[in-house]
């Protein structure tokens, strides 16, 4: 079974890295791109809310670039990251990348979004690229937040019931940026 929708990832991650800058949410919401790499430091993260309390795996070393390096507001933005584990089947569960884009929020432009990677292999350099094309609208102008995460999610076969979670394995890296008129 694959990751459910993308905005329950969001979701998900969202409470689970509280604090570490806004995300997108729906199914291909909007977003942004950035650059920048994410921390190496091995402390956990704890979320406590009045529904319960989530603890998040330190933040992966890794880093999160974007090309072009000033975006404007037609670009077709190109994120690029290294992935630790290859996308797809491990065992009983499976490995994606989500990578959540939060900016200005204005009507005519897209200003958040959400989406996955395609299947990268380990070690290798992930593309995630989105433009007016990708987006249906152009890229609002103003400061954006990037953050990609390792996904894990149950992956099961026959005809047993499977359980339905997608567990944040960690923040693979965070940028942010700038979007100009253009």
């Amino acid at each position: 079974m694959g990751v459910p929708a993308a905005g329950a990832a969001v979701l998900l991650a969202a409470g689970a890295l509280a604090g570490c800058g806004g995300s997108g949410s729906g199914s291909g919401g909007s977003g942004g791109s950035g650059s920048g790499s994410g921390g190496s430091s091995s402390r956990s993260r704890t979320a406590t809310g009045t529904t319960g309390t989530v603890t998040t795996p330190a933040p992966h070393s890794g880093s999160l670039t974007l090309t072009p390096a000033d975006p404007t507001t037609t670009s077709e933005i190109t994120f690029a990251f290294t992935a630790r584990a290859a996308t797809g089947v491990h065992g009983s569960h499976e490995i994606s990348y989500s990578l959540s884009l939060m900016g200005p929020y204005r009507t005519g432009c897209v200003g958040a979004h959400e989406t996955g990677s395609p299947s990268v292999a380990r070690g290798a350099q992930g593309r995630i690229t989105l433009g007016p094309a990708e987006l249906n609208a152009p890229w609002c102008a103003g400061r954006y937040s990037a953050r990609l995460l390792e996904l894990s999610s149950a992956h099961c076969t026959g005809s047993a019931p499977c359980p339905q979670y997608v567990r944040v394995v960690g923040l693979i890296g965070s940028a942010t940026f700038t979007v100009r008129r253009g």
